[in-house]
């Protein structure tokens, strides 16, 4: 198996394991089976390894739908560039899009910068306060909840889509429309016997990337559940295109970039193009378009 080299096929399946109820004595012996599974087969990510606030929220955000083996040479990568989140605040939006690229999502990109700005006013690190946190630009509940308990050993509870799948499948076996809310009881009822939040909600990351390889996906059963929409033709696609192509060419007049992108509307490549200047990726000037210069 990919993720797990030293697992075979059947030794797999043994962690299919029957469901569990929220009753303290299956509580204790899930618990117990997931830190096992940790113990024999977690795996190893450099984040993993450290406490730095900092380092947390840079891997939290790559790893934001999308796999490990895509983000780790990219996190690599920005570390070796902006080893502080103070070097990162000084950094471009050009140079910052030049090394994002690859990971997709580039509003990603542009969080992390104004989050890293921002930091100034805590001294250059990340408030050790959930509701601070949540006041980022980009920082939801769930990276929130990953820096308390990743960077300051805090209790959170922590749910990402792996995490989510574990719960529905070892409590909710056989229910539909699954809410965050009941996933999130269910985590507040393991917390209680936990003192390693860190290991504990690496040790549920990993056990649902197992899941994900053995069963159809349990997240079906989410009430939040949604597929995401096709690359193809979306405004995300020509929104990656833009970016691409001011990055790389510098700048371009509308009617250029029009001209370059002729496989779309030209109302679309427009719409897209003045998305990118509110949101702060490109900087208009009489009809020239470039990436933002700060």
């Amino acid at each position: 198996m990919t993720d797990f080299p030293d697992l075979d096929a059947r030794e797999a399946a043994s962690y299919l394991w029957p469901p569990f109820t929220v009753e303290e004595a299956s509580l204790h012996e899930f618990r117990s089976r997931i830190l096992s599974f940790y113990a024999a087969h977690g795996r190893s990510f450099p984040w993993r390894e450290s406490s730095d606030a900092y380092h947390i929220l840079l891997s939290e955000v790559m790893l934001q739908q999308t796999q490990t083996s895509r983000v780790l040479p990219k996190y690599e990568l920005f570390l070796s560039h902006y080893p502080t989140i103070e070097g990162l605040a000084g950094a471009t939006v050009l140079d910052l899009l030049t090394h994002w690229k690859g990971l997709g999502y580039n509003r990603r990109a542009l969080y992390l910068h104004q989050c890293a700005k921002a930091s100034e006013a805590w001294g250059w690190t990340l408030p050790e306060d959930e509701h601070l946190l949540r006041t980022l630009p980009g920082v939801g509940k769930a990276t929130a909840a990953a820096l308390m308990a990743f960077a300051y050993g805090a209790p959170s509870i922590y749910v990402e889509t792996n995490i989510r799948r574990v719960i529905i499948h070892c409590f909710f076996r056989d229910e539909h429309s699954v809410t965050d809310r009941q996933v999130e009881e269910v985590l507040r009822l393991l917390l209680s016997d936990i003192d390693d939040y860190k290991r504990w909600y690496y040790a549920l990351m990993d056990y649902g990337v197992l899941l994900k390889a053995l069963l159809p996906n349990p997240n079906r059963r989410s009430a939040h559940y949604s597929r995401q929409g096709t690359f193809e033709n979306s405004n995300r696609q020509i929104r990656g295109l833009l970016i691409h192509l001011l990055a790389e060419g510098g700048p371009r007049e509308g009617d250029a970039i029009a001209t370059t992108l002729s496989q779309f509307d030209r109302e679309r490549i427009q719409y897209c193009l003045t998305a990118l200047t509110e949101e702060g990726f490109v900087e208009e000037s009489g009809g020239v378009y470039t990436i933002t210069r700060s």
